[in-house]
């Protein structure tokens, strides 16, 4: 590996070498594990400084940035650091607690250095490391040394990951307006140090399937299952066995032995067998969903008479809940209720790596198991309940070493995911992973365990919320204050299949409230009321004149908003000193200031929006073919009803 000078160290301070002394004393001789992690930066960085840091200075700035960045950032490293000190027997060493008065971030950074070259055995990398110009520094010192690197999960970290991530991260932080040259100069050291020829991994199409599934065992979780080569007269010989509690490769005494343990160890009690030739990669005969011993038994020795090896695992169950899918590169992309397979299918949710495993982990309350080089493509599945050999969330399927991506995620919405925890729901959480104000908010979903996401916003009051599978606007329930969940769904969906999940969302301070839309024309329109603006969304009430300072704050959230995810439309509320988003959704609009919806008709049928939108709604289903409304009110562009004659794609003109 070339020598990677690009970074001079500083010089070597007498504070430093007294440091380095009194630790040799202790060290000498002794490897340390070093957890590296962002303490006057990262992603808490990142958000405090979309919604806060850029509109302070002096003063108020570094008291701030102390509060929201500093503190909980120092807090969250001696927290993992005393977690790792149970999972390592080597001491762990962590750049939290150590303070000296008068000392600048480059002198925090030259002695950090030395203490890696002098004594890590193993730097662990925390979440956000890439956003930490002195973070970046201690990986490039350790690349230098050949110092292994690994994730707080204990995944390892290899060049091409760093690399990624660190270009992602030079993007996010430079479109803040935040200096970069530090972050820049590490990427430019780690891109012209990495070998010029790609591993191949050691997925190979010469191994076969199951040798292939016992090698990705290794290093990630996959189902349980046993392998049988055939010897002859439906004899079986056993080649390879991933069996929870049991040792990786445990040879079972015999054939029904190995079948009864594998079935009682499946959390559905049931296998599936899959045959194959080693000289063809694909299956023959498969049989699924096997509960019977007898019956499992005697299919593997029928299948081995006709020569053919089998894979018997356990049966996983792809409607529990969880979601299956394809990490490659930087985009991941999963749905419910199929197998990764279920990719190849339209409306899967397709994320960037980042934002996708964020979302995961919010949801189902785990960190999905998911930490391969980014220059590799993964089949997985999660699930709510622990499964395979290693008893955990995530299983592994296929891997294999690719050539470097460029592929990017469609971020879009709606997918089959978001239909399953609602459209509401996954708008928000979008947001609150891009680092936006959304308020606290608790989920309650018909198919996975309730989960909370967002921020407090500083009120004790709740709304209780509706969030249908696609977006329904202003048909379901949404009032302040808590109802009965169930007697309300019970009303309004007795079918179960229009609202996926109701919603405690913590009340915002409104000043004012309303929704942005950006026309054919391409122009923003800002609209809204004063207070909490439900007359305005439903329709009842004309926009209200709204002040420049509240347009402006909305007007810069929509441009954050378009530059991560391209044409959105969302409503907000201003609590007088900054902007929430209480809905997101994808997608511009074809209305402009007096044509709602473009298109023309035969026939055009007046309504007057003072009869409200069920009588809108009503008026849509009747409408005859080849009709048009001719709309007669002062209603806002982007209220609830401009919505819903949107959605039915009616011609429509104000008159």
């Amino acid at each position: 590996m070339r020598q990677l000078m690009e970074i001079p160290r500083a010089p070597e301070s007498q504070e430093h070498e007294l440091l380095l002394q009194a630790w040799e004393s202790v060290f000498a001789g002794t490897s340390v594990v070093y957890l590296s992690g962002p303490i006057t930066t990262g992603p808490r960085f990142l958000d405090w400084y979309r919604n806060e840091g850029a509109f302070l200075s002096g003063d108020a700035y570094v008291e701030a940035h102390r509060m929201k960045v500093i503190d909980p950032n120092t807090q969250e490293l001696k927290q993992v650091a005393n977690e790792l000190r149970q999972r390592y027997s080597e001491p762990v060493l962590e750049p939290a607690t150590l303070h000296v008065e008068n000392w600048r971030q480059s002198d925090y950074i030259a002695l950090w250095e030395r203490v890696i070259e002098r004594y890590a055995g193993r730097i662990v990398l925390m979440s956000g490391w890439q956003f930490s110009s002195g973070c970046a520094t201690e990986l490039l010192r350790a690349v230098e040394k050949r110092i292994p690197l690994v994730s707080v999960e204990g995944a390892p970290v290899e060049i091409g990951d760093a690399i990624s991530l660190l270009s992602t991260a030079v993007t996010t932080v430079s479109e803040l307006g935040v200096p970069v040259e530090k972050l820049e100069t590490v990427l430019g050291a780690l891109t012209r140090s990495r070998p010029t020829s790609v591993h191949a991994g050691w997925q190979s199409e010469f191994l076969r399937k199951d040798e292939s599934l016992d090698r990705l065992a290794e290093t990630i979780n996959v189902a349980q299952f046993i392998s049988y080569s055939p010897t002859g007269t439906a004899g079986v010989n056993q080649e390879f066995a991933r069996v929870w509690g049991y040792s990786p490769n445990w040879r079972f005494p015999n054939l029904k032995t190995a079948m009864s343990t594998l079935l009682e160890r499946s959390p559905e009690k049931s296998v599936n067998l899959r045959s194959f030739t080693p000289e063809s990669p694909q299956s023959r005969e498969f049989i699924y969903g096997v509960k019977s011993l007898d019956e499992a038994v005697g299919a593997v020795r029928r299948l081995a008479s006709e020569g053919l090896y089998v894979i018997a695992n356990e049966t996983v169950d792809v409607n529990d809940g969880g979601v299956s899918g394809v990490l490659m590169g930087d985009v991941i992309e999963f749905t419910p209720d199929d197998t990764p397979r279920g990719v190849e299918k339209s409306g899967v949710a397709s994320l960037s790596r980042e934002w996708g495993l964020s979302l995961l982990r919010q949801v189902y309350g785990f960190v999905p198991d998911l930490n391969v080089p980014y220059a590799s493509r993964l089949e997985f599945s999660l699930h709510p309940k622990p499964r395979g050999w290693r008893h955990t969330n995530t299983l592994g399927w296929e891997y294999a070493a690719v050539k470097a991506t460029t592929l990017t995620a469609k971020n879009n919405w709606p997918n089959r995911f978001s239909r399953m925890i609602g459209d509401k729901v996954f708008g928000l959480m979008i947001a609150h992973i891009m680092g936006f104000r959304v308020p606290y908010t608790t989920v309650i979903n018909r198919r996975v365990a309730p989960f909370t996401f967002g921020r407090p916003t500083g009120s004790s009051e709740v709304w209780f919320r509706t969030s249908p599978t696609e977006q329904v606007p202003g048909k379901f329930t949404t009032v302040k204050g808590w109802v009965d969940p169930f007697a309300l769904i019970e009303r309004e969906d007795p079918a179960g299949s229009q609202i996926a999940s109701v919603l405690s969302q913590a009340a915002i301070p409104a000043r004012y409230s309303g929704a942005a839309i950006v026309t054919a024309d391409d122009k923003l329109v800002v609209e809204g009321a004063a207070g909490e603006g439900d007359a305005f969304m439903k329709g009842d009430a004309a926009p209200e004149l709204l002040p420049k300072l509240v347009i402006e704050n909305v007007s810069d959230l929509h441009k954050r908003l378009v530059a991560l995810l391209g044409p959105v439309r969302f409503e907000w509320v201003h609590d007088g000193q900054s902007v929430w988003i209480v809905q997101l959704h994808k997608g511009a609009t074809l209305s402009t200031s007096s044509i709602l919806v473009p298109g023309d008709a035969d026939n055009w049928e007046a309504f007057d929006l003072a009869l409200g939108l069920e009588n809108l709604r009503i008026a849509i289903a009747l409408l005859p073919p080849n009709t048009g409304f001719l709309l007669k009110g002062n209603v806002g562009l982007t209220s609830h009803v401009a919505d819903v004659i949107r959605k039915a794609q009616v011609p429509a003109r104000l008159i």
